[in-house]
């Protein structure tokens, strides 16, 4: 299991509250996660994940200015 650490200010979680109709900051960014990867197939997700710890390895981890750059990289 790999751990992901989300930085969003209290303007990106209300917006992502009402995006997605849940109260807990925790229980939105699972939501959202749901919504995202439902989108990929389990075929993709392993594929993605393994090449994102290949480049994790090798120095080259991403890094957002905000929460919310984060979450447009995520959903393209």
């Amino acid at each position: 299991m790999t751990n992901v650490m989300v930085q969003l200010s209290n303007r990106e979680i209300a917006a992502l509250k009402a995006r997605t109709g849940k109260r807990s900051a925790a229980a939105v960014l699972k939501a959202w996660a749901a919504h995202a990867n439902a989108k990929r197939s389990v075929a993709e997700l392993r594929a993605a994940l393994k090449e994102s710890l290949k480049e994790e390895a090798v120095g080259k981890g991403r890094s957002f200015g905000s929460g919310r750059e984060a979450i447009r990289w995520l959903e393209s």
